[in-house]
């Protein structure tokens, strides 16, 4: 397809963190979808188009609506700068600086300064319980020209171990989309690395990815302290699997055993979703189920 080339391209433009960019352009698979932009009193994202079909740049924000407005920045694109999310009045800047480094099909431009990075071949220094997105460089550049592959801190091999194990005893079958990539994880002395877990390993894209807080329209420090709460915060995560995944049973029985980890804080919940192509019936995405990954140390 010739869009794939565009959507493994990211866009990066070294600066600083005392350059401040008031628009971003927004790119969704690799095509312009929209624009995201800060003014004094909050934050508003534009859709490219009126046109109601194309895709979705959140679950929370169909394009039958082409404008939307707030004050704090959208839970879609907050959701990749931690917790606490920075500050508010660099947001748009710490995205750009991001670029890449983000799981999920959009992507960003600075129109001020499009410069075009590719993405790094081997991995950063990572602390314990950091991770990076990197190009397998047995991976051809030209097939697929995009990070492809996740990279962690060694420190999270037994977790991932454990992920492993409770994936075979949950959904033997491999039914469900949650921790696949785990079956692929191998501990090279050096990183834990394997498939990025939003890829779409035969069409050579990137799926949706948002965090169970952003589908819930809660920050992260919000979203700790519904974990604080046994009972509401299960039956909050049983209705995101009933809402969203179609099999929802063998979703909440996964859940069940990662609940621990979640409410700990070292497993972070998400729904992935597939656009909608051009001749289907529905435009919604496609949620194809719940995932998780091992959470981010605070920044």
């Amino acid at each position: 397809m010739a869009h794939l080339e565009h959507s493994a391209t990211t866009f990066q433009n070294p600066v600083t963190t005392h350059q401040r960019i008031q628009t971003l352009q927004v790119f969704n698979g690799g095509k312009p979808c929209g624009w995201l932009g800060q003014t004094a009193t909050g934050f508003w994202f534009h859709y490219a188009s009126n046109n109601p079909k194309q895709h979705w740049v959140s679950l929370l924000m169909p394009p039958r609506i082409n404008f939307y407005q707030q004050a704090e920045l959208f839970p879609v694109f907050a959701q990749h700068l931690g917790a606490p999310a920075g500050s508010e009045a660099d947001a748009l800047s710490q995205l750009h600086q991001i670029n890449g480094q983000q799981l999920g099909s959009l992507s960003f431009a600075n129109p001020d300064n499009p410069v075009v990075t590719p993405p790094p071949r081997t991995p950063p220094w990572l602390a314990a319980g950091q991770r990076a997105l990197i190009a397998n460089p047995n991976t051809s550049a030209v097939r697929r020209p995009f990070a492809d592959t996740m990279v962690h801190h060694p420190s999270c091999w037994p977790l991932i171990q454990t992920l492993q194990q409770l994936k075979k005893q949950a959904d033997p079958s491999n039914r469900l989309h949650a921790l696949r990539w785990t079956l692929y994880a191998q501990h090279t002395g050096q990183w834990v690395q394997h498939p990025r877990p939003d890829l779409a390993p035969y069409q050579q894209h990137l799926y949706g990815f948002e965090a169970a807080h952003a589908v819930l329209n809660l920050n992260p420090q919000q979203f700790n302290a519904l974990a604080e709460t046994n009972n509401k915060f299960e039956q909050v995560l049983h209705e995101v699997a009933r809402t969203y995944c179609k099999n929802f049973s063998a979703e909440i029985e996964l859940l069940q055993l990662l609940l621990p980890y979640i409410r700990q804080g070292c497993l972070g919940a998400h729904l992935v979703y597939e656009q909608s192509g051009a001749q289907a019936k529905s435009q919604k995405p496609e949620v194809l189920g719940l995932e998780y990954l091992s959470a981010l140390p605070p920044p």
